[in-house]
């Protein structure tokens, strides 16, 4: 198995043009990190009125589970997309590390030392297990909450996708195009069952520490477990060799984007925190297929606009930092350090506490696009791919704007 630079393309749907670039799935990234944020806001506390904060987790909790899971199955979407015989595993693997690990390492140093000094203990194990991004895989509560950064557990999938992709694109191009639909469904199947599973056969106690209602064992089973979670991974390869094998039933962006609305609106009260990740998964394989084609068509669309790319090119590196800019600008208002998200909590009416989230998230894309021009970029240049004899420093191009997937594709 091997895989391209991005931008190249093997093979081309038919009626489809050779285009390559996919700018509007580089927009809706800007989209799914928006929803990531809105979700983790919640944490915050930031409403004096009960009825709002109940109103916000009633509209908003399955916001981020929604963009959690696009971003999962976009990055195996684009990894495909971009795949052929040009480029070994070992310089996917390579182009893979210096994307994913650079601006955690940064954000990781800075959160370091602002814990510090606010002689909070560190756990070691679990810091050094958030430093090298294997935390989900221990079934313990300790180290999925005390790895420094919380919302980068999710990169545990990553780095396992990455690890398993050149294996599981030499399988799948096995597959028939007449089978890949079955393929998909079968495994969209599986990520159903998972809750089932948990249920069955996990203990139903002790109480999950963020979702009581669900035990611990089912809820790192179904939510937080890599391989589990990599499930969608493999769905989002499936669907890109659905499109480039000419199987697509073209289905457009536009149908796509209002099933996927509508199934967030009629799933507000479904748990999918708890496992139930197949809820997000199904619109999501479509969505992405669709504005893929709707780019290859050369077709403009709302989030491939020069202001969606240049957002979602930057949203790595907003994910990595946002949890941590939440809790800092809210502790600011009470006058403390927040980076342990323990802290005097200040309310605010409705309007203002909008206008607070805001705010915090214009601050998320400025310190974003600082990493990303400061740490990513550079680092992407300089070090993603092997420089050949005599080129000068700098020669080496990090990923075209507009071919970008998930979170670090």
């Amino acid at each position: 198995m091997t895989i391209t630079q991005p931008g190249a393309r093997p093979e081309s749907p038919p009626g489809l043009g050779e285009r390559s670039r996919l700018p509007s799935l580089t927009g809706l990234r800007a989209l799914a990190g928006l929803s990531v944020f809105i979700t983790h806001g919640i944490a915050l506390g930031l409403f004096t009125d009960p009825n709002v904060i109940l109103n916000y987790i009633h509209y908003g909790a399955n916001a981020g589970m929604f963009g959690l899971g696009f971003f999962f199955v976009l990055t195996g979407f684009v990894v495909t997309w971009t795949a052929s015989s040009k480029d070994s595993a070992r310089q996917f693997w390579r182009r893979r590390f210096f994307k994913l690990f650079p601006n955690h390492v940064v954000v990781y140093a800075i959160i370091l030392a602002l814990w510090i000094p606010t002689g909070v203990p560190i756990k070691a194990l679990e810091a050094l297990a958030g430093l090298f991004l294997v935390t989900s895989w221990f079934p313990s509560e300790s180290f999925l909450f005390n790895n420094l950064n919380g919302p980068m557990w999710s990169a545990n999938i990553d780095v396992l996708a990455y690890a398993a992709f050149p294996l599981l694109y030499f399988l799948v191009k096995k597959i028939a195009p007449s089978r890949l639909w079955a393929w998909a469904i079968g495994v969209t199947a599986l990520s159903a069952l998972v809750p089932v599973i948990a249920n069955a056969f996990l203990p139903d106690h002790p109480p999950s520490m963020v979702a009581p209602e669900v035990s611990w064992p089912r809820h790192w089973f179904g939510f937080y477990f890599p391989l589990t979670r990599a499930l969608e991974f493999v769905v989002g390869i499936l669907m890109a060799r659905i499109v480039l094998t000419g199987r697509w039933i073209g289905l457009r962006a536009l149908p796509a984007s209002l099933l996927a609305v509508g199934t967030y609106l009629v799933t507000l009260d479904v748990p999918i925190f708890y496992g139930y990740t197949f809820v997000p998964l199904i619109p999501m394989a479509l969505l992405i297929p669709a504005f893929a084609t709707a780019d290859v068509r050369g077709q403009r669309t709302l989030v491939n606009s020069r202001l969606m790319v240049w957002l979602g090119e930057r949203m790595y590196a907003f994910f990595v930092i946002h949890v941590t800019v939440l809790f800092m600008v809210h502790a600011a208002f009470s006058g403390e350090n927040g980076v342990v998200g323990m802290y005097d909590r200040v309310t605010f009416d409705l309007g203002t506490g909008i206008l607070v989230l805001i705010a915090t998230y214009l601050v998320c894309l400025v310190l974003a696009s600082i990493l990303y021009a400061v740490v990513e970029q550079p680092i992407m240049r300089r070090w993603a791919r092997p420089r050949r004899r005599g080129e000068p420093n700098g020669g080496v191009v990090g990923p075209l704007p507009g071919t970008a997937g998930g979170r670090t594709t």
